[in-house]
């Protein structure tokens, strides 16, 4: 047997008109875990992503990234002959993903509700940035509106989307839970993720102590506050993740680097942390990260690198955790990314990313398609 009919969502279908990071978070999930992913793409440029450099023969590397082993289908869907045929290809398929603002997909005749009445077994996933309205924003305006952006203490802009990368894996949830509940029923049924509301789920603790309490009080313990849990500057510049939150740990820590007498000052919010941090910043600036780590090796606490991206491609805990994986480009090459998204269920497809429209007469034909409405495309 094919190793990937065993997976998970092997068997399913999803059609993906969706554009840009949120949905292509999602699309990975769904193709790692087996599912067959068809990428319906504007026949002018295809998804933006494709066009973001760095550039593998031609195509950005984040589209290969998240895209490898889709299919990509040209259709214009604001033309009719475009939005026949991705009637077409929806009622056959098992779920549909789409990402554009409310209203939009009627206008151009594409309802969900009647693509859902077409193929009652229809599974539709929308991911807008806000449920109603003309409302527009990005991954900043989320994370800004949730108060997730307050709570990060920065100057700097976080260069992580962390709304649309969130909204993607909630997304990726809600469309697994759908398809449970479709096994026993036999009828799909339409989920919304709004790109608004991902940030949220960062935030639920935050706004509970705040209703409460009147301010975030896990701030205290989780923000950087005490000297147990933080980061310090060592004598090379490079920064060490100290999160000795138990007791137990932070007593070790305190003993390992030479300095007992902290032992019972870890955890103080007030001034007197305050002068502990000062105290453990002035000692840890006086070696190399390295060195520090070296001392710390064996007593397994919870003290790591602060990485930046090219070192943490290298971090060995993540091979060993099968959190890595080779990514097939279109030049023959391999990418290292993360992944596979769940690596206990899912696998690396072994197809790189589609050209654009490469899939598009053959799918179509597959699908039934009129041939006269093909040659029309």
């Amino acid at each position: 047997m094919d190793p990937a009919e065993t997976l998970p969502l092997a068997g399913i279908t999803v059609i993906d008109a969706s554009r840009m990071l949120p949905g292509a978070v999602l699309v990975r999930m769904l193709l790692d875990l087996g599912a067959r992913v068809i990428k319906i793409e504007d026949p002018r440029a295809g998804d933006l992503m494709r066009l973001t450099p760095p550039l593998v023969d031609g195509i950005g590397v984040g589209y290969c990234a998240y895209f490898r082993g889709a299919e990509s289908v040209t259709l214009n869907l604001r033309s009719e002959p475009g939005a026949a045929a991705l009637r077409e290809l929806a009622a056959q398929a098992d779920v549909l993903l789409e990402s554009f603002r409310p209203g939009t997909l009627d206008r151009w005749g594409l309802g969900l509700e009647g693509l859902r009445a077409a193929n009652t077994r229809l599974i539709t996933a929308s991911i807008p940035g806000f449920t109603h309205g003309d409302a527009v924003g990005h991954d900043l305006n989320f994370v800004g509106l949730s108060g997730l952006l307050d709570r990060l203490r920065s100057d700097e802009i976080p260069a992580a989307q962390l709304a649309d990368c969130t909204a993607g894996s909630l997304a990726c949830s809600a469309i697994l839970a759908a398809l449970l509940r479709r096994s026993s029923t036999g009828v799909g049924l339409h989920v919304t993720q709004p790109l608004a509301g991902a940030p949220l789920h960062f935030m639920t603790w935050a706004w509970a102590e705040e209703t409460t309490e009147g301010q975030a009080t896990t701030d205290r313990f989780l923000g950087g506050k005490i000297a147990a849990y933080r980061t310090y500057t060592c004598a090379d510049g490079l920064d060490l993740a100290v999160g000795c939150l138990e007791p137990k740990f932070w007593i070790s820590f305190c003993q390992a680097i030479g300095l007992p007498e902290l032992a019972a000052r870890g955890h103080d919010p007030g001034v007197d942390g305050a002068s502990t941090i000062a105290l453990l910043q002035d000692h840890l600036s006086k070696e190399t990260r390295s060195s520090w780590l070296d001392r710390l090796t064996e007593l397994n606490l919870p003290v790591t690198p602060v990485h930046d991206i090219a070192s943490a491609t290298k971090e060995p805990v993540f091979r060993a955790c099968g959190l890595l994986e080779e990514t097939p480009l279109p030049d023959g090459g391999t990418l290292q990314t993360p992944g596979p998204s769940l690596p206990s269920l899912g696998r690396t497809p072994a197809q790189p990313a589609p050209r654009l429209g490469q899939h598009t007469r053959a799918v179509l034909e597959e699908f039934g398609v009129d041939p006269a409405l093909i040659d029309r495309l």
